[in-house]
């Protein structure tokens, strides 16, 4: 008896020390934390930066805090979730914005009432408008994946976080064929929200303006919880952040800016309440000081550009003493504070609060039919020109959207036009006479390159791709 006994203890050892094969969901490696007592957190990959799905048990209920893309994921989540939290009475469904990765699933849920700020429904069915021009992108976005997986050049890491990516893209390009219609909030609010679910308060608070204007804030004060959406991060897991890429204004009004800085103030203000800050992908952490030093941030930029934009200020001579190196050192190196956030920052709101026309957003309206975008583009010349004190003009925006219709468009003809413009409305800038040699060599007027590479190159002698272009160019011409 004693020998039997003393075997089978050594079988029951050695089987719990077997290795158990990890949880996957369609193939995905899945993975599922719990935060606090009665709050979970679940997530698919090891390198992809998808969305995290949160949920917190209550009295009334489970609530859950975002749904992804694909449904199929978050029909899955339910199941752990309900597992997980030894229930099934799921009650009710927050999103935290309304980009397409954080509501395609809300139908998983259309047994729950479905809360969001009032902007959101406009941008699923913003999104959903989409849909043909999505399922094409995610077609091609999948044969670039098998061809990149197929190539041989990745290393084993880039090897794995492609091939989950292939597995995600192919879900999405299932979930895009299929006949599946948004599933819109069933409740939403303005300002601010309070939902009580007896022994839990959920605190909902609009912060949009900078990652979309849908954005909330969602303090769970019982837990100790700050739920922040894709608004930003001061830690990467991984190096494809995701929607945590940037943290920059660009998508609110006016009237949204005193909101947003009246409800952030007060969330920093009830620190001491707060534990945990929760970004809406998995691999991004933010902090206490990260989420302080950005609010700082834009606070700062929302006085000094609301300033310098009333009547006499000069905003491109404000811009060259206003960068983050001169500005914001301490921001400088931090994840998704980038130049070109901070300059998109800088010129969404000069024009917000000047109220000037943007020309880039003309433009952008323009070259979305080929066909019609020359003489589109005369008639918006000719206004511009003739009143250019009603626009806002930018020659870096010009020049990046120069750059989109030669490289991404393939529209030589219309890049040489908007170049060329922008050499008329900054005839002393190189790098404008620079982008316009290049769109002349790309059409193959060698000799016209040539003269402008020549003449940027006098109005910056240190420009070593003007060098560069020169004497390729003359050996060119030369044979």
């Amino acid at each position: 008896m004693l020998k039997k006994t003393f075997f089978l203890m050594l079988l029951m050892t050695a089987l719990m020390v077997l290795p158990c094969a990890a949880e996957t969901v369609e193939g995905l490696p899945l993975h599922v934390k719990q935060i606090e007592l009665g709050v979970v957190r679940v997530w698919v990959g090891d390198h992809v930066s998808s969305t995290a799905v949160s949920a917190i048990a209550t009295k009334k209920g489970i609530v859950v805090i975002d749904s992804t893309d694909i449904p199929k994921l978050d029909q899955a989540f339910r199941k752990v979730i309900a597992r997980e939290l030894g229930r099934s009475d799921f009650k009710y469904l927050i999103n935290t914005h309304g980009h397409s990765d954080h509501t395609n699933g809300n139908g998983v849920y259309t047994d729950c009432e479905i809360i969001a700020h009032e902007t959101v429904p406009a941008m699923m069915q913003e999104n959903f408008s989409n849909h043909s021009r999505s399922i094409v992108w995610v077609k091609e976005n999948i044969q670039r994946q098998k061809e990149q997986i197929a190539s041989g050049k990745l290393n084993e890491e880039q090897k794995a976080a492609a091939e989950e990516q292939l597995i995600i893209s192919t879900l999405k390009s299932k979930f895009l064929n299929s006949d599946t219609k948004p599933t819109f909030p069933t409740k939403s609010f303005q300002d601010k929200l309070r939902l009580d679910c007896g022994d839990i308060t959920f605190e909902l608070y609009q912060s949009g303006g900078t990652h979309t204007r849908s954005d909330i804030f969602i303090l769970v004060p019982q837990k100790g919880i700050l739920f922040t959406g894709d608004m930003m991060a001061d830690k990467w897991l991984t190096d494809t952040p995701g929607c945590l890429a940037t943290f920059a204004v660009r998508t609110g009004e006016v009237g949204d800016y005193p909101v947003l800085v009246k409800n952030w103030q007060a969330l920093i203000e009830r620190k001491d309440e707060i534990k945990h800050y929760i970004t809406g992908h998995w691999n991004g952490e933010l902090s206490h000081e990260g989420f302080q030093a950005r609010f700082a941030y834009l606070k700062a930029l929302l006085t000094d550009i609301e300033a310098v934009s009333k009547p006499g200020g000069d905003f491109n001579q404000f811009i060259t003493g206003y960068s983050l190196k001169d500005k914001f050192p301490q921001l400088v190196g931090c994840p998704g504070i980038t130049n070109q956030g901070h300059m998109m920052s800088m010129n969404h709101l000069y024009k917000t609060f000047s109220g000037k026309i943007s020309l880039a957003d003309a433009l952008q309206g323009l070259f979305q039919n080929p066909e019609t975008f020359a003489v589109g583009f005369a008639k918006l010349k000719g206004d511009v020109l003739k009143a250019r004190d009603k626009y806002f003009i930018s020659e870096a925006e010009l020049n990046g959207i120069g750059y989109f219709l030669l490289q991404q468009q393939k529209q030589v003809e219309g890049a040489v036009m908007l170049f060329e413009f922008n050499v008329e409305l900054h005839p002393a800038s190189w790098n404008a006479y620079d982008s316009l040699a290049e769109a002349w060599y790309e059409k193959g007027e060698k000799q016209k390159a040539l003269e402008l590479y020549r003449k940027s190159l006098t109005l910056n002698p240190n420009s070593e791709n003007g060098k560069k272009f020169i004497e390729r160019i003359e050996k060119e011409l030369k044979n």
